[in-house]
């Protein structure tokens, strides 16, 4: 069987776990072929853990459309920037792409239209997995009979937070957080704005759902937190929704969850496997 030949884009936490899946997996039924990111010693570090390292690695995206040829798919798992600047062209080139940063497609007003279009007009698929949610399956058979409200409340340790330009400009100190504060609450469409590292999931709900103005979004800093939890709760015509999960931080970047690069393996997988579970 011919392996599909893959380039990945981000070698954080989500982008090792990615690449160790397609590097350790035969099942799989792919090849990396290139690695991506601005922070060379992030790709030395995942380069050297690999069996089979790929052959080209860069830190721009200088001669993409050369290195884009010998791909089948590529793979954004860096930032909202990156969606644009390396998921478009691979897509002109009648590339597939799987994309992580999700929040990225709400965000910049007409991405998600333009990706959509050549995606159409190139005749190649966009891939966009669950992520640290579960649930999504569920919406998109409701949104086919009609959704009349989406929440997510997103649960993180304040350390999960650090950093974020959103918690500084309000002047919140995280380390004086001794129980449960709300830090934000608007639609996923302000949601993705303001924590871009920490809410990619609703971006995830409201494309599968009704949309990034009208799913809301509730974010809370809880010092009791083990984990990152996620609660989903839709009501629609077909009934009422609620979905909690209680995500393991990742060890490499408290701010994601392990779940959202089991997600992301799990989609490569069904790519490449012949029988698909579930909607």
């Amino acid at each position: 069987m011919t392996k599909i030949r893959v380039g990945v884009v981000g070698c954080g936490a989500i982008g090792t776990e990615i690449c160790k899946a397609i590097d350790g997996y035969a099942d799989l039924g792919m090849e990396l072929k290139f690695l991506i990111d601005s922070h060379p010693e992030r790709i030395e570090k995942l380069r050297k853990s690999l069996i089979k390292k790929p052959a080209i690695i860069k830190s721009d995206s200088a001669r993409l459309d050369e290195i884009l040829t010998g791909v089948d798919l590529l793979i954004e798992c860096a930032s909202q920037a990156a969606v644009r600047e390396f998921a478009i062209p691979a897509l002109k080139q009648g590339k597939d792409v799987m994309i992580l940063t999700v929040g990225a497609l709400i965000y910049e007003d007409g991405l998600f239209e333009e990706i959509e279009h050549i995606s159409k007009e190139k005749g190649c698929k966009v891939y966009i997995p669950s992520g640290a949610v579960a649930g999504i399956d569920g919406l998109k058979s409701g949104a086919i009979g009609g959704i009349h409200s989406v929440l997510l409340t997103t649960r993180k340790p304040p350390s999960g937070f650090a950093g974020n330009a959103y918690v500084k400009e309000k002047g919140i100190d995280l380390l004086s957080i001794e129980e449960e504060e709300t830090l934000f609450t608007g639609s996923a469409k302000e949601a993705v704005r303001f924590f871009p590292e920490n809410v990619n999931v609703a971006a995830s709900l409201s494309l599968a759902g009704i949309g990034p103005e009208a799913t809301r979004v509730k974010i809370v800093a809880d010092p009791s937190a083990v984990e990152n939890v996620h609660e989903i709760e839709a009501r629609g015509e077909f009934g009422k929704l609620f979905v909690r999960v209680e995500n393991v931080p990742s060890r490499a970047n408290p701010k994601t969850s392990y779940l959202a690069a089991l997600s992301a393996i799990a989609t490569l997988k069904s790519i490449s496997y012949p029988i698909r579970v579930g909607t």
